[in-house]
């Protein structure tokens, strides 16, 4: 049978020290390099602070087809042994089961253009970890997937799933083709920075589509990814997570909510979402980047959404909401100041809120700028205190600043300014202060 195994294009000494950040310093205060893959060569070198193993030293071919499961997780458990890095150099690795990763581990490629680790069957967690794996890294890897199956279950594919872990770094990494990219399950301090989520497709499956989701635990930062082609939503934080930075990410064309904050009983609380943009790249005049552009779905609290840039999602730019059952599950205390929403059917939407604040923003080009509302005729449909200022609308066609309902309570509206819209403030609320200090 004729090779089709790709040409090894092992990183140079310069170049795995600059990927390597903080451990090429290590390397050149005396740890030691890996040894590149050869016929010859089989010893790794071990110094006292860290030692560096070559998967391909191991067995691992990276030729797109035979299974290199076993000897990548071969090289993992050995690093593990006092702790040390991992080398993937360049080539494509197939995987028929999931890989393990351990305590004190850095697994570095050759680049993500390079390393590439591929699923050999659907509904696998290529890479993961359970409750007490920490302190490792990921870095510099494309993750190639089969894609959804369909499944209903929670055992749906994942790039990297982690389990009650902490001070985890994944960098540098492309998510492809895959049915999620990277999930968080009750973690801490968790750093996902400057990684590519590209066609990340779901089916049905309410487990399918998703590029990251934290599920509960907190003090997580998300920053500077890139998403595009994602089914569900691009970050999906849950069950009550706190204290995340979700900063600096560019999203485009998601069907559903780029950012998604989301809980029930327990609050998603304290996150700062600035400085993100959902952006419409490449899209004809009939098409959106987005359904919300930021949504905050129910129990959501003293969350901050600041100076975001987001334009043409189809129903509100930003948006916070409970069902009109939901009870204490609902809106309240969050921030949303200093971002810019433009081309959306509402800019800033908050519908069973209360106390929310919406200050110093630019909406434009909105049928309405900023809408307060109610769902539901039930007991607990109301918006109250709630305040709307120094806000600048423009072009708005049916108008700037909506108050919906007469269960819309006790909202404040003042010092908001704007041209061109049908209509500056359309009140029907219930005692709506419009001067104040």
């Amino acid at each position: 049978m004729p090779s089709n195994e790709p040409k090894d294009k092992s990183m140079t000494r310069r170049q795995l020290l600059a990927s390597m950040g903080a451990a090429g310093a290590l390397i050149v205060a005396g740890a030691g390099l890996p040894l590149e893959a050869s016929a010859a060569t089989t010893n790794v070198p071990v110094t006292d602070n860290k030692s560096w193993l070559n998967v391909k030293d191991f067995g691992a071919v990276g030729n797109g087809y035979d299974d290199d499961a076993p000897y990548i997780q071969s090289a993992i458990d050995a690093a593990a042994a006092k702790g040390g890095a991992v080398f993937i150099p360049s080539g494509k690795y197939f995987i028929s089961r999931g890989l393990l990763i351990r305590n004190k581990v850095t697994l570095i490629g050759a680049g993500a253009e390079h390393t590439v680790i591929r699923a050999g069957n659907a509904d696998m967690f290529m890479l993961y970890s359970g409750a007490g794996i920490n302190n490792y890294s990921i870095e510099g890897i494309s993750f190639e997937g089969v894609g959804p199956s369909g499944a209903s279950g929670d055992i749906v594919e994942r790039g990297i799933y982690i389990v009650e872990g902490a001070n985890i770094t994944v960098r540098n990494c492309v998510f492809t083709g895959v049915a999620n990219g990277i999930r968080l399950v009750r973690s801490q301090h968790v750093i996902i920075s400057n990684c590519t989520f590209i066609k990340v497709f779901g089916s049905q499956s309410p487990m399918e589509g998703y590029g990251i989701v934290v599920e509960g635990g907190a003090n997580h930062t998300i920053q500077g990814n890139h998403f595009k082609n994602i089914s569900k939503h691009c970050i999906q934080l849950i069950a009550g997570s706190t204290y995340s930075h979700i900063t600096g990410n560019v999203m485009e064309f998601t069907t559903d909510a780029a950012i998604m904050v989301s809980s029930k009983v327990n609050a998603c609380s304290n996150h700062l979402i600035e400085a993100n943009i959902v952006a419409p790249y490449a899209l004809t005049d009939q098409e959106n980047s987005s359904t919300y552009g930021i949504r905050l779905k129910d129990a959501c609290s003293n969350n901050t959404i600041v100076n975001n840039v987001i334009s043409r999602a189809s129903s509100a730019g930003i948006q916070l909401d409970a069902s009109e059952n939901a009870g204490d599950d609902r809106p309240y205390g969050n921030s949303i100041t200093g971002n810019s929403v433009y081309g959306s059917v509402r800019g800033i939407s908050i519908l069973n809120g209360d106390s929310n604040a919406v200050k110093s923003n630019d909406v434009r080009r909105t049928e309405v700028g900023i809408l307060i509302d109610v769902v539901g005729e039930d007991a607990s449909s109301s918006a109250k205190r709630n305040i709307i200022i120094n806000n600048t609308i423009y072009q708005s066609s049916a108008a700037a600043i909506r108050i919906g309902s007469a269960r819309c309570d006790e909202n404040t509206v003042f010092g908001n300014a704007g041209f061109n819209n049908a209509e500056n403030l359309k009140d029907s609320g219930t005692n709506t202060a419009t001067t104040g200090f």
